[in-house]
């Protein structure tokens, strides 16, 4: 992140200085591209750049707050104008500037500490002289202390790793049990990143299943691509689709229920998906090893009875699955009935073994309070592969069975076998969809 933010930084500048190249000089810098737009409106960034950037950044993102278009275009003027009136507003900058105090960079003396070795390990990777390679990136593991640079100490164990088992390739055997000592300790720098996952095959004990935590490492990426869409400049783009998914899983109405059903998952960093299709099921999530696949039911009345029929439609739609997703014919696929019913008719309980049940009540209090950890979490965001984030992240993920893990276990809880009440056909409650 260091580099990232080191390089937007002396862009930036060097931009900005071929506008201005003396004190009477004035100019109008207008930032396009939705990547860096985010970046310099980040508070957090911003208070790294020197005083007067801080500044003009300030003032430019306040200007453009709930402005309209007239507004924007006779502030304009006024600045090229360039007198009296521009120049209260000017004085305002310079005292904002006189207050703004320019942070070093996170980590930048251990960085500076370490590059010389890490130009020597590139040297001597490329003649091919892997343990003095090695060696070098000992060096900047060393150097490298502070708890910023986590992510950073995981990318060179899995160098120093790489230059090891290259050497022990090219014919020195002894480097092999190094390489595998910094694979390990690459895979415990950044505990559950996915990427990092597959080092473990080069273990004694042979390759390893993925984890629960990887999972949800996994979905966390896919979490953070959805965020990277929507920006961090404003929260219009996602309080519009929090809305239209909120709104649809209130209806009683298919279409706008399972359409904002499918787009929740996404949301949640699930591989989403629905098709139209004879015996097609419902939305179904997948996570890694986990898939779970839906029968909607939320038109029914929650005085009617689960009928025969919907039970076998559920009960079905693992088979689908596996017959036409390819992501799930591997994975543990859990049907699950969402339903505001509470009974079903008794020739129906035999076609629910294996069926997962949640309340439609409960599903939806449970996607308000996902929308809320995600509007906490977006607080926070800044750029997918923050560590630190994705720790946080996991953590609340976890804590409200947002997870395909946890919220496997919390469906496999809840059987419909067990929690629908059975009645009698005579009863006159089974009224269908």
């Amino acid at each position: 992140m260091c580099c990232s933010t080191s390089g937007y930084k002396r862009a930036y500048l060097q931009a900005i200085g071929r506008c201005t190249r003396s004190l009477v000089d004035f100019s109008a810098v207008v930032v396009s591209g939705e990547e860096l737009v985010d970046y310099l409106t980040d508070k957090d960034r911003r208070k790294y750049l020197n005083p007067e950037l801080q500044a003009e950044l300030s003032f430019g993102v306040e200007q453009l707050k709930e402005v309209a278009l007239a507004t924007l275009e006779d502030n304009f003027n006024i600045f090229l104008d360039n007198k009296k009136e521009w120049e209260g507003v000017n004085n305002q900058i310079l005292a904002a500037r006189r207050d703004a105090v320019q942070l070093p960079f996170p980590a930048i003396d251990e960085l500076r500490a370490a590059v010389c070795y890490e130009v020597e390990f590139q040297e001597q990777l490329w003649q091919g002289d892997y343990e003095t390679a090695l060696d070098c990136a000992g060096r900047v593991l060393g150097k490298l202390t502070l708890p910023e640079l986590q992510g950073y100490r995981a990318l060179w164990h899995y160098l120093a790793g790489s230059a090891g088992w290259l050497g022990a390739e090219s014919g020195v055997p002894r480097m092999r049990t190094k390489a595998l000592a910094h694979f390990a300790q690459a895979k415990g720098a950044a505990t559950g990143i996915p990427w990092l996952v597959p080092l473990a095959r080069y273990q004694p004990e042979g390759v390893v299943a993925v984890s629960d935590n990887a999972i949800l490492y996994g979905q966390l990426e896919r979490v953070e691509a959805v965020l990277a869409q929507f920006g961090t400049t404003h929260d219009r783009t996602f309080a519009r689709h929090e809305k239209q998914i909120l709104d649809g899983l209130g209806s009683k109405e298919r279409g706008p229920f399972e359409q904002a059903h499918k787009l929740l998952g996404t949301m949640l960093g699930y591989e989403a998906g629905k098709v139209e299709s004879d015996g097609s099921p419902d939305p179904w999530w997948i996570a890694g090893s986990f898939c779970l696949v839906f029968e909607d039911h939320a038109g029914a009345e929650a005085s009617s009875a689960l009928d025969t029929s919907k039970a076998r439609q559920v009960f079905t739609h693992p088979n689908w699955m596996r017959d036409n997703v390819g992501a799930a014919a591997r994975a543990e696929i859990v049907p699950v009935l969402v339903t505001p019913v509470s009974t079903v008719t008794g020739g129906a309980t035999p076609h629910l073994r294996g069926v997962a049940l949640w309340p439609l009540s409960e599903f939806r209090g449970w996607a308000e309070a996902a929308f809320t950890v995600l509007r906490e979490l977006r607080k926070t965001f800044a750029e997918p592969g923050d560590l630190g984030w994705q720790e946080a992240a996991a953590e609340s993920f976890q804590q409200h069975h947002l997870d395909a893990p946890g919220l496997v276990a919390m469906l496999k809880a809840h059987p419909a076998a067990v929690y629908l009440a059975p009645i009698s056909p005579n009863d006159g409650a089974d009224r269908p969809r």
